[in-house]
């Protein structure tokens, strides 16, 4: 039986930074499973799955659906660098520049989130595919947090394209910069 994903209250953090949550929102958080007022250490993947939902409902709602994941994705990691534990990361990733950066994603992922598999791979000069297995939030939303955390890591820019998706298996995505 597979591990259930934890996830650390550090993105539940970044979550509400990023929606700046209303009576409403925040009624709906707590009937996902998130009180905005006494947040524990970590929540099973499905409770943060079910805030998202609720972020991309109403803070992103007038965006396509995967244009909003995307979206949702970059503001996640930019809400996390102004975390204790982000504002550590965020340093981390300049120091390391974008190539030591993508042989360190899942370390990365890992402090937010664990178990992760996350495996990546070199396939030429400034070109890495990142394979997410067993991955429980969206392939958009992940390309998102890549494009904003490579700039972090000093690239000019970032391209991150959804390569390929195996259902519920897991994603590839190709990073560029």
């Amino acid at each position: 039986m597979p591990t259930e994903v934890k996830v650390q209250s550090t993105l539940f953090e970044s979550l509400i930074r990023c929606m700046n949550p209303d009576s409403a929102q925040r009624a709906e958080l707590l009937a996902a499973g998130y009180d905005v007022e006494k947040p524990r250490a970590t929540y099973p993947a499905s409770v943060f799955a079910a805030c998202q939902a609720v972020a991309l409902r109403t803070t992103y709602a007038g965006l396509a659906p995967k244009a909003a994941q995307r979206e949702l994705g970059r503001d996640l990691v930019r809400k996390y660098f102004d975390t204790l534990v982000g504002r550590v990361v965020g340093m981390a990733l300049k120091v390391a520049g974008p190539e030591r950066a993508m042989k360190r994603v899942a370390l990365s992922f890992s402090s937010v989130m664990e178990p992760v598999d996350i495996t990546v791979e070199n396939m030429g000069p400034q070109v890495w595919r990142a394979k997410f297995r067993g991955y429980v939030f969206p392939a958009e939303a992940a390309a998102g947090t890549c494009e904003v955390a490579l700039k972090q890591a000093g690239a000019s820019t970032a391209t991150v394209e959804v390569e390929r998706y195996e259902g519920t298996e897991g994603f590839d995505l190709r990073l560029r910069w």
